[in-house]
């Protein structure tokens, strides 16, 4: 099986990713105008390229920098000749950069790699600069010429490989959650093997000290593998770490606790409920699955959530249309359980909820909001984004207008 490369959202690192260009392998296409001739367009220029690594002002750069970091605005068109941007020296002499793939960068825009066509100058400044007329953003923009920002390099080049330690990882409902740090400034990349599996997750930005909680998509399921990290210098110098051992869980249903209201407006022994949304493109059944708060569980009957839908976990009693609670929407899988939620319904006080399949946990919402106050009646918490990992700030702490289905 190929190995699967996964580009995602990090923690306190970054993540928008952006599709990989090949620019060099482009230069000479020419572009195209919507009459089908060759583009010429004549645009206001939009400010210069963000220096995202080196950082503006940062020392002790090894003189065999690997790469430069340049963040446009958007994505850039494809040059049709070498593109004359360049590093220029505190003695004047110069360096060209070499425009490559774009890279993962936090914060808007498109970040590109510029490789250094040979080593720099020990202890020299150098200035990235961009000439005129030499790039233009997809629709025509023009980037102005001048300087994107300076750093300045070490008195030896970096010949050593990063140093991992503390490298600790565990996976939960698809997410992982890691922490490591190096002994210098590193990109780095967790890899998963499983037999002849392989998947990734690339890290973002640049840093030292790694604290990941981020979905991990394509990993391989149901069997024993290993996980390292793999961390690269500003030089290039690469290392991995020491293996740990995993135990991949089953394939599970995408199926995600996206609302709670444990203090309703309504009667708190009927109207309470726990909203799934199924992320699937095909249905998916509630057979075999539980619903668990802190001291009791319930079995979900043998129903099933169409995909892209929602269901709504409930007691026996609830009433759709109580005067005082939001009605579910329309297509809505209304899922009775006996009695109340849980043990005895959902403490007000925040309690952990969880969906779990074969003793396995789907979905969790941990009870990290404490909805007691008078403010939170008839007011439910919220997972702001589907595919946020299961952890604090994944919910909204703020009184929300209950939305079931919706």
């Amino acid at each position: 099986m190929p190995a699967l490369r996964v580009c995602s959202l990090s923690l306190i690192l970054c993540a928008a990713c952006n599709p990989r260009t090949d620019l060099a392998a482009e230069r000479g296409k020419p572009s195209a105008s919507s009459d089908g001739g060759a583009a010429n367009v004549s645009m206001a220029p939009i400010g210069l390229p963000d220096l995202v690594d080196p950082p503006t002002g940062t020392k002790q750069v090894p003189p065999n920098l690997a790469k430069v970091i340049l963040r446009f605005f958007g994505p850039l068109q494809v040059p049709e000749v070498d593109v004359p941007l360049e590093l220029h020296a505190s003695d004047g002499s110069e360096v060209a950069l070499a425009l490559g793939d774009t890279v993962s960068c936090t914060g808007s825009g498109t970040c590109y790699a510029a490789i250094p066509a040979g080593v720099l100058a020990a202890t020299t400044s150098y200035a990235v600069e961009v000439s005129a007329d030499a790039l233009h953003l997809e629709g025509g923009k023009p980037v102005p010429a001048g300087s994107a920002g300076s750093f300045t390099t070490a008195d030896t080049p970096d010949v050593y490989a990063p140093l991992i330690t503390g490298f600790e990882m565990s996976l939960s409902e698809g997410c992982v959650d890691a922490h490591f740090v190096t002994d210098e400034p590193t990109w780095a990349e967790i890899v998963v093997t499983a037999g002849d599996q392989i998947a990734s997750l690339e890290l973002g930005e640049i840093a030292s000290k790694f604290d990941v909680v981020s979905h991990f998509p394509n990993l391989p399921t149901g069997l024993d593998g290993q996980a390292t990290v793999r961390a690269v210098d500003r030089a290039g110098n690469q290392s991995d770490s020491a293996a740990i051992a995993l135990s991949l869980p089953p394939q599970l249903p995408r199926l995600v606790i996206t609302e709670v209201l444990g203090n309703p407006a309504g009667s708190e022994y009927t109207q309470e409920f726990v909203e799934l949304k199924n992320l699937e493109t095909d249905p998916v059944s509630l057979a075999g699955m539980l619903i668990e708060d802190k001291n009791g569980s319930d079995v979900l009957p043998d129903l099933t959530v169409p995909a892209d839908g929602f269901a709504l976990l409930v007691a026996e009693n609830f009433v759709a249309d109580d005067g005082k609670d939001p009605v579910p929407r329309d297509g809505t899988v209304i899922v009775r359980v006996s009695g109340r939620l849980g043990a005895d319904g959902l403490s007000n006080a925040g309690e952990p909820v969880r969906l779990v399949k074969d003793g396995v946990v789907v979905s969790q919402y941990g009870g990290w909001v404490d909805t007691s106050a008078s403010a939170w009646n008839g007011m439910s918490v919220h997972r702001i984004s589907v595919d946020a990992c299961d952890q604090p700030s994944a919910w909204t702490n703020a009184p929300e207008v209950p939305t079931p289905g919706w």
